[in-house]
């Protein structure tokens, strides 16, 4: 990837004397951002532009090409292709559209170029993009004219859509924060977010923070392995939910829509920061644009005593604990003060002083401390009589951090030139709302903090497990539901306990399978179209002799004569673990409350497997009743370790074994003692 940020030369096609040519924005991008390589321009009808002359074809360029960037007719990007491959050019952005977003029909428009790529090995970033920029060397070919505003930063912007793209820049640069690098991807053709992302968090040194934005996932699974990997943060804002915005996508940018429940837990459970929109994506950046605050314990002080009630708030809302200042700090405050009338705590109102100095020393004391992780600091100022020892007083918070290694978020309310003036000279972030702040410094320490790191994918499946019985009993089966005879073959292979079972198919044979389990039994029709088992009378449980397994049979046998005998267990706690195959992510596993009301209270929990018995004790934490396996209101505590092993390997099962698309067991009875399977239903593909 770095080939296409480094190029040394730059073949703009695409371009006319035309005023209303696009292409000659790609040109004038290169040479308002400064870049010092070789520019040569093309298009079919020559001429000059900007003092470059406008070469008609790819074979008449003069200077040897790192980078070709294309805006020209789709029907024509084909014969473009195979020039840059015959002259030798390794690196395309094809900014034009009119590709599969139009219709299946375009589809072989994009076949013929693949076949190109491959035969010359070129890699292509697009089609229906807007380009990439590198800040440090001036390499910027957007077909839009833009502006270099502000300084290169730290942050890379990903964004399948260009104009969103273009704003998440604007965006930047209205808080002077900057960017280090940008791509438009567009339909992913070829370079896809995960090929752009490794090269920005492994290889790029001018990169701190990645933010992307995506309508689809071009591998989910890929992408938690690169941000398991990153020790730079990688921020995601992922539209395209489904429903009215997947028929706008697939128009917009080929993409199709992902179940963005696995797509939230997927990101969550890689450490991948989540926003809704834009300026939530700006005020992560911000965040994570200040030193790393290792802990919760955050110091508040404020020129003004309603802003100080409002961080207040804020600081509970988002689980901070609030230190009491020292006493000798106390004190100094106290002799420096106007009137004495102010109470002095955490959060501290310095209403009462006016000794701009101080409040420096004051912030550079308290994050001396060890108590103390960060600082929210609030000021207010008109910029009339005290305009410039204010901005100094400012400006002095980004040597006060540096030297403490630890965050000020400096929350300041003045006018509006005032506080673009300062958000100029910084150099660090600025905010204007103490809920904001509180608010960036929370993301900062889930970031950086000692919260729970991410886990990564389970590299070893649990002891027990038969790959090869699993996969000789699955690979014959059509696609459909799994007959629970079969299935049972397949998760005993996996070391998942089931209950004592037997299956029969006549009445007699019922009679004789419960006597043989013992009784009291439940009888469960074992067709395989049969989901919902109880809602359709496919259930009878605590069967204590013959006659009513007699009685029970020919009820279920109306839903076909296959039936499932087991043993009659009573439960101490009931729950669902489960999963299916996603086709972006790979296998998806689900815990939660279960029995018959796991579609009513829905209190489940979601990993992307492989998973470990770690990784599934902190699904039964978020699911939200981890309570029940702990002995809530005086019930017995039950196995919590030998659930957390069924969900381990029930995500090996999934993972190994793609033809299975959906498994659900439901119930697993948690007992004091292990945990049993007692009832199980699958889905192949």
């Amino acid at each position: 990837m770095d080939a296409f940020f480094d190029a040394g030369s730059v073949a703009v096609v695409g371009v006319s004397n035309s005023p209303s040519n696009l292409g000659r924005a790609m040109a004038f991008n290169l040479m308002e951002f400064g870049y010092q390589g070789v520019i040569q321009l093309v298009g079919p009808k020559g001429g000059v532009f900007l003092g470059h002359q406008i070469y008609r074809s790819i074979p008449d360029l003069p200077e040897p090409v790192d980078l070709a960037t294309l805006l020209v007719p789709a029907t024509a990007v084909p014969a473009i292709i195979r020039q840059c491959g015959e002259r030798g050019v390794r690196r395309v952005v094809l900014q034009s559209a009119g590709f599969r977003e139009m219709g299946a029909e375009r589809r072989g428009l994009e076949d013929e170029i693949l076949s190109l790529l491959n035969e010359y090995g070129i890699r292509l970033i697009g089609p229906n993009c807007i380009g990439i920029i590198n800040r440090a060397n001036g390499l910027a070919v957007p077909f839009m004219p833009m502006k270099a505003e502000g300084r290169p930063g730290e942050v890379a912007v990903l964004a399948q859509s260009g104009g969103v793209g273009a704003m998440m820049l604007n965006l930047l640069a209205a808080d002077h924060l900057g960017f280090s690098k940008f791509a438009s991807i567009g339909n992913k053709l070829n370079v896809n977010e995960n090929h752009l992302i490794e090269y920005l968090t492994q290889r790029d040194p001018k990169t701190r923070t990645v933010f992307a934005y995506l309508e689809g996932i071009a591998g989910g699974r890929e992408l938690m392995q690169l941000a398991f990997a990153s020790s730079k943060p990688i921020i995601v804002h992922k539209s395209n939910h489904g429903g009215a915005g997947s028929v706008i996508a697939r128009s917009h940018s080929a993409s199709l829509s992902t179940d963005d429940q696995v797509v939230e837990a997927g990101l969550r459970q890689c450490g991948i920061i989540r926003v809704g929109d834009q300026r939530e994506g700006v005020e992560v950046i911000k965040a994570l644009s200040l030193p790393p605050m290792r802990g919760r314990r955050l110091a508040i002080i404020s020129r003004s005593g309603g802003h100080a009630v409002m961080a207040a708030d804020a600081a509970d809302e988002y689980g901070f604990t609030l230190p009491p200042f020292p006493e000798e700090l106390l004190q100094t405050v106290r002799e420096r003060s106007r009137a004495g009338v102010i109470q002095l705590h955490n959060p501290m109102d310095l209403g009462d002083l006016f000794d701009l100095d101080l409040y420096r020393e004051l912030a550079e004391q308290t994050l001396t401390r060890d108590d103390i992780d960060g600082l929210l600091f609030i000021y207010n100022y008109q910029g009339v009589f005290d305009a410039e020892p204010s901005r100094r007083l400012i400006a002095s918070f980004g040597p006060v951090m540096e030297q403490a290694g630890k965050p000020v978020a400096v929350c300041v309310f003045t006018p509006v030139a005032e506080l673009e003036r300062n958000r100029r000279a910084a150099g660090f972030p600025i905010f204007t709302d103490p809920r904001e702040a509180v608010r960036a410094l929370s993301c900062n320490g889930r970031c950086h903090g000692n919260e729970r790191r991410p886990l990564p994918f389970a590299d070893q499946p649990p002891a027990g497990i038969d790959r090869d019985l699993a996969a000789a009993i699955l690979e014959p089966l059509p696609a459909g539901p799994v007959a629970p005879g079969v299935l049972a073959r397949v998760l005993t292979a996996y070391g998942i306990p089931l209950v004592a079972h037997a299956l029969a198919g006549s009445e007699p044979e019922a009679v004789a399978q419960a006597q043989a389990i013992g009784y009291p039994v439940a009888l469960k029709t074992a067709e395989p179209g049969v989901i919902h088992k109880s809602d359709q009378g496919g259930v009878w449980l605590r069967l204590a002799n013959a006659d009513a397994v007699r009685d029970a049979y020919r009820r279920v046998s109306q839903l076909g004569p296959a039936v499932l005998l087991q043993r009659m267990l009573e439960p101490a706690g009931e729950w669902l673990v489960g999963g299916r195959r996603d086709d972006s992510f790979g296998a998806v596993v689900v815990a939660g409350i279960g029995g018959i009301y796991v579609e009513v209270l829905r209190r489940t929990a979601i990993r992307v497997g492989p998973i470990g018995a770690e990784e599934a004790g902190r699904m039964l934490d978020d699911c939200g009743a981890a309570a029940f396996l702990d002995g809530a209101r005086g019930r017995p505590r039950l196995d919590r370790k030998a659930l957390e092993d069924i969900l381990a390997r029930v995500s090996w099962l999934l993972h190994d074994h793609p033809q299975l698309r959906e498994l659900d067991l439901n119930p697993v009875a948690v007992q004091p003692a292990g945990a049993l399977a007692l009832d199980w239903r699958a889905t192949t593909a």
